[in-house]
């Protein structure tokens, strides 16, 4: 029988005093790689979902940190609506506050162990934006992409701007958050990250607003190994939205991969497919080779 993975509920403090949940994954200590994995979600994802993904690399050998964003799951407000309609919070501010934060947790509870981190959708870019990005030496990115709607897959182009930037932004503003769970759309999400979505600015400086071109330039000097995967049939990473997202990381050693649905065997996989344990045995394992240290040559039967 497997021993069961360790794990930990633990409290990690951004420094502007906002408290996020979190869960650590340990490896077995004599199977410890002395490598943390940093995860961020994507928006309206909760942190549980990639709980499953986060036991496994600690599986294979890495401690594996995960949080809900400010206003998020079990992140969100103590009154539910009632105060997450008080939260101000912006995109950019889950990577500079809340990405930061669970950086600088897995540097200070890990001292010399490598810091590599796995970022999905939005995720990816929140991780650039920390402040400590420069410690992360390898960047895993799940359909990583800022939301810029002429992005979006062609077929699938004319209902993803009615849903994300016509009808999200009118409820939110109506509701003072974006009602996303009882849409059965997403989890809820602050208002301030909903509009920042749903502008979708072709540079993300410009959705940041003031302080937005330093704050990119930051980004800008980032220099590690970089492999930006997405699905196939993901109508948000497309392309020319994973090529977006890698232009802010012009000084990175970055390769780009799309997984067929086809070639693991499946017939859809989409936005959020790729963290499902039924890939446990194909894209899981190459991305653990991956963050360890691998080459990009472990995920060629599988990623294209």
């Amino acid at each position: 029988m497997n021993t069961p993975i360790a794990y930990e509920d633990v409290t990690v403090v951004c420094a502007d005093g906002y408290p996020l949940a979190a869960r650590v994954f340990r490896p077995e200590p004599a199977n410890d790689r002395k490598r943390t994995v940093v995860i961020t979600a994507a928006t309206g994802a909760k942190a549980s979902y990639y709980w499953r993904y986060a036991g496994f690399l600690a599986e294979q050998g890495f401690r594996a940190l995960v949080a809900d964003y400010r206003g998020v799951g079990r992140s969100a407000p103590g009154r539910g609506a009632v105060d997450l309609r008080r939260l101000t919070a912006r995109w950019h501010e889950w990577g500079t506050l809340d990405a930061d934060a669970l950086i600088g947790f897995a540097l200070a509870e890990g001292a010399g162990r490598e810091i590599v981190a796995v970022g999905h959708s939005f995720g990816g870019l929140a991780l650039c934006l920390a402040p400590q990005a420069g410690t992360i030496t390898r960047l895993l990115t799940v359909g990583a992409q800022h939301a810029h709607w002429p992005d979006y897959a062609r077929g699938e182009r004319a209902l993803m701007v009615w849903r994300w930037h016509l009808v999200m932004p009118a409820v939110s503003a109506l509701c003072g958050y974006f009602p996303g769970r009882r849409l059965g759309w997403m989890e809820d999400v602050p208002r301030g990250v909903a509009l920042d979505w749903a502008r979708g600015r072709k540079d993300f400086a410009r959705t940041i607003g003031q302080g937005g071109e330093e704050i990119m330039a930051r980004v800008a000097e980032l220099e590690p190994d970089v492999l930006a995967v997405a699905a196939g049939d993901d109508p948000f990473a497309t392309d020319a939205a994973t090529a977006r997202l890698l232009g802010y990381l012009p000084r990175a050693r970055a390769e780009q991969r799309r997984v067929d649905p086809a070639a693991v065997g499946v017939t859809k996989i989409g936005h959020l497919g790729l963290f499902h344990d039924r890939f446990r045995e194909t894209l899981w394992p190459a991305s653990a080779a991956w963050l360890g240290g691998g080459g990009t040559a472990a995920c060629r039967p599988t990623v294209e």
